[in-house]
């Protein structure tokens, strides 16, 4: 499934393009697990995806360190509480 290139609804442009990135990210781990999941691929080919793979997580754990954390608490900081009428 791939996400939808549409604005998303954050104050932060740096958390908008994170969190964008982050999407395109997962979208390409999910590709590369399909990909892995063909009955079949050869050595080499198992050999690339998984290269890719390793790749991608290795980003994707950057990618989510403490920066990204501390901009989406700070994004759900400037809501609203439940408590209030809209």
């Amino acid at each position: 499934m791939q996400t939808q290139h549409r604005p998303l609804p954050v104050v932060n442009p740096t958390l908008s393009k994170l969190i964008t990135e982050l999407g395109s990210e997962c979208e390409n781990v999910t590709a590369l697990i399909y990909q892995l999941q063909s009955p079949h691929l050869s050595d080499r080919q198992k050999a690339e995806i998984l290269a890719e793979l390793l790749s991608a997580t290795i980003h994707l754990n950057v990618h989510c360190e403490e920066e990204f954390q501390t901009l989406i608490a700070q994004e759900m900081e400037t809501l609203p509480d439940d408590d209030e009428p809209d």
